[in-house]
C-alpha cells in the first residue's frame, strides 16, 4: 500500500484546502434558500399544495428576504471546513488504498473513511440549521445560530443535545462522500478522454456526481 510520504509527494495540500473551502462557501450561499424551502415543505410549515416559488414568495413576503438565509452561519462554517477536510482526507486515503482513475470502488472507500470525522462537524450544524429555519414559524426564540445553541444547551443541560440524530447523520455522510467520489472519478476520467483533456471535464464531473447523490 502507498505511504503517507507518497501522498505528500503527489498532492498539494494548499490547493486541496482552497478548493474545498471555495466549494463550501459557494455551494452554501447558492443552495441555502432551497434547503430552507425544503425544510418548510417537509415539516408542514408551508401552506399545503404550494409550489417552491410560492413558498419562497410567502417567506419573503411575511418574514423578509433575509429570512431565506436564516441559520446560514452553522452550515457556512461547517461545510467550508468539511469540504476542505473531505477533499484532503479523500486524496490521502485514495493514495493509501491505491485507488485508480475511473470507476474504482476504492475511490468510494477512500471517501467513506473520513465520514466519522465529518459527522462530528455536520451533526450539530444540521441540528442548529433546522432549529433556525423553523424559528419564525410559530414564534421567534433565537437571535442567531449561536444564541440558539446556547439556549438549547441550557434547556437540556448538556451540549450533547447538539448531536441529536448523530448516528443517522454519520451514515448519511458516508453514503454521500462514498457515492460522490466514486461517481466523480468515473465521470472525470470519461470526460477527460472524450473532451480531449478540456478543463471543463472536472466541473462537469463534479456537477454530475453531486446530482447523482441527490437523486
Amino acid at each position: 500500500m502507498a505511504s503517507a510520504d507518497d501522498f505528500l509527494q503527489r498532492i498539494n495540500l494548499g490547493e486541496e484546502a482552497i478548493g474545498g473551502l471555495s466549494a463550501g462557501i459557494v455551494g452554501t450561499v447558492l443552495g441555502f434558500p432551497l434547503d430552507l424551502i425544503k425544510t418548510r415543505m417537509q415539516t408542514g410549515a408551508a401552506v399545503a399544495n404550494v409550489s417552491i416559488a410560492g413558498v419562497a414568495s410567502q417567506i419573503v413576503r411575511t418574514e423578509g428576504f433575509l429570512s431565506l438565509y436564516k441559520g446560514i452561519a452553522p452550515p457556512l462554517i461547517s461545510l467550508s471546513i468539511i469540504n476542505t477536510v473531505s477533499f484532503t482526507s479523500y486524496s490521502y486515503f485514495r493514495v493509501v488504498y491505491e485507488g485508480k482513475n475511473g470507476w474504482d470502488i476504492r475511490n468510494s472507500l477512500a471517501g467513506m473513511t473520513g465520514a466519522p470525522i465529518f459527522g462530528l462537524i455536520t451533526t450539530p450544524e444540521n441540528f442548529l440549521k433546522t432549529q433556525m429555519q423553523m424559528d419564525n414559524v410559530n414564534a421567534k426564540r433565537f437571535t442567531g445560530s449561536f444564541h440558539c445553541a446556547s439556549v438549547l444547551i441550557k434547556e437540556h443541560g448538556s451540549p450533547l443535545v447538539l448531536y441529536t440524530g448523530h448516528t443517522v447523520n454519520t451514515i448519511r455522510e458516508a453514503a454521500f462522500v462514498g457515492s460522490y467520489f466514486f461517481v466523480y472519478e468515473g465521470f472525470r476520467e470519461l470526460f477527460l478522454k472524450n473532451m480531449n483533456g478540456s478543463p471543463l471535464a472536472v466541473p462537469f464531473a463534479g456537477g454530475l456526481a453531486g446530482g447523482f447523490f441527490w437523486v
